[in-house]
């Protein structure tokens, strides 16, 4: 999920006094114009800066990105409201840049230029972007009696910086994992895709932040930070925990950090970095686990996905519903769906026990202690153990519906939700494509009265994530999704589909 840039907006305004005589009535009280309209009325030609075709890193500190020119006698200058700046040709909402007048020109700082260009593309790849760049400002006229407001459209061709080759040694990570955990002697290396991008799977050493950084494998000598800082890449915001972004490294002339990167929470990821683009995405990569059982809505003992077991971290796995009928279950993972000989189980068939060991070769049927009650099944795959924990009935609510609402549909509560089907009870599952980037959230009876929803927007997708009944939208990218939730847990996972 993408992060705005926030920039902030000065103005400069300068406006030029004269003494109001007999020569200046027919400008006392001059015409209103629209933004579009009022360039125009005074002559006014808005056009790319000398340096509007630049390269990164300029030359100097700064940047003319717009002219501002008349012959009309009757402007003395210009001041400027604002300049914002987006991909040539696209309708997305554009980045407001810090910029000022400096005589008719639009100067805006060259290293903020190039780090919006590479907000705006999500991308550090040294390729030219095509800018349209719109300049909001006043026309100051020489009586000083009225400012109009104009607007003006030019463009831009901004190229990044060239960013280090591919390293041909490759690259690796060190952080707060349970492998290594920032022992320069024990790195992760990560394996080549063949297309620029590199990946490893990380299991995080500590339930709170876990610091990492990726590496170049060239400045790699076994044990020695001294040379293994010569080739850093990180983040040149400190402590970013977001699961994508752009990246920095050691000599950049661009970003001036290398800050460790963080991801919160224990858990196995997979990182991926992507080395033309210089950028990064963190994915909770744990294993996903499936139910099957006579509790299966709506016919039991039917292979899916539907009856997902919420990661609790360190590779443990519950799900919490009513057990009914037979309350007995045996469980796949997501590589042998379906695969009744490798599904894992029991060594009894039928065992009612409180605890037990979990095999999955000729695996039998686990059942819940009693039936007709409510239980958390929770599986260690660790320890390949796994407990039935039982519940207060009388601590549980019952919900008629369970939807999803949200920008993709405008927040619309005419019908226009999509409900979730209850695949077991108090358990909500639901697949649906996003055409692009929303908030969301999960609430009951198609009210407010109950909603689930996120304490951190930045939470990875893929992530089981408890919530008490509230919370805040959860926002996810444009794709095709599937949600779960339990509305006795509160825990919810949403899952993207390949």
């Amino acid at each position: 999920m993408k992060k705005t840039l926030l920039y902030s907006m000065a103005a400069l305004a300068s406006i030029a006094l004269a003494s109001c005589t007999g020569d200046y009535d027919d400008w006392a009280s001059p015409q209103s114009y629209p933004q579009e309209d009022a360039a125009a009325a005074y002559g006014v030609t808005v056009a790319a800066g000398a340096e509007a075709n630049v390269t990164m890193p300029a030359e100097d500190g700064d940047v003319v990105l717009v002219s501002i020119t008349t012959d009309n006698q009757q402007v003395s200058g210009y001041s400027l409201n604002g300049l914002t700046i987006n991909a040539a040709g696209e309708e997305g909402a554009p980045l407001p840049l810090d910029a000022e007048m400096v005589g008719n020109g639009v100067v805006v700082n060259a290293t903020e230029l190039a780090k919006a260009v590479d907000q705006l593309y999500g991308s550090r790849a040294s390729e030219p972007r095509t800018l349209d760049v719109t300049t909001d400002f006043a026309i100051n006229l020489a009586n000083g009696d009225a400012v109009t407001s104009a607007k003006g459209v030019t463009q831009a061709t901004v190229t990044p910086a060239p960013l280090p080759g591919e390293d041909p040694e490759g690259y690796y990570l060190l952080g707060a994992f349970t492998t290594g955990n920032w022992d320069p002697a024990a790195p992760v290396w990560m394996e080549a895709q063949g297309d620029g991008t590199y990946k490893a799977t990380v299991t995080t050493a500590t339930s709170g932040a876990n610091y990492w950084g990726i590496y170049m494998g060239s400045h790699f000598v076994s044990g020695d930070w001294n040379s293994i800082n010569q080739g850093v890449i990180g983040s040149e915001t400190a402590d970013n925990a977001d699961t994508q972004g752009l990246l920095s490294y050691t000599g950049d002339p661009i970003y001036t950090a290398t800050n460790s990167l963080v991801i919160n929470g224990e858990g196995t990821f997979e990182i991926t970095f992507d080395a033309k683009n210089f950028t990064y995405t963190v994915i909770r990569s744990e294993a996903m686990y499936y139910i099957v059982g006579a509790m299966n809505k709506p016919t039991a003992w039917t292979a899916g996905t539907q009856n997902m077991l919420y990661t609790q971290g360190g590779n443990v796995y519950s799900y919490t519903t009513l057990w009914e009928g037979d309350a007995n279950l045996k469980i796949w993972d997501s590589k042998s769906l379906g695969n009744w000989d490798v599904c894992w189980g029991s060594q009894v068939d039928g065992d009612t026990s409180l605890s037990g060991s979990l095999i999955n070769s000729k695996a039998q049927a686990i059942k819940a202690p009693t039936t007709d009650e409510y239980y958390t099944f929770t599986m260690d795959m660790n320890a390949q153990t796994y407990t039935w924990t039982k519940l207060d009935p009388a601590t549980i609510t019952d919900y008629t519906s369970v939807s999803l609402i949200g920008g993709f549909n405008n927040w619309d509560e005419n019908g226009t939700e999509v409900d979730l089907a209850e695949v077991a009870p108090h358990n909500w599952y639901g697949v649906m494509t996003l055409e692009a980037d929303s908030e969301l959230k999960f609430r009951a009876n198609h009210g407010w009265d109950v909603s689930w929803g996120c304490a951190d927007k930045s939470v990875p997708l893929g992530d089981s994530y408890y919530l008490p009944i509230g919370g805040d939208n959860i926002t996810v990218s444009a794709g095709t999704y599937a949600f779960y939730l339990n509305d006795i847990t509160g825990e919810w996972s949403i899952v993207r589909q390949e």
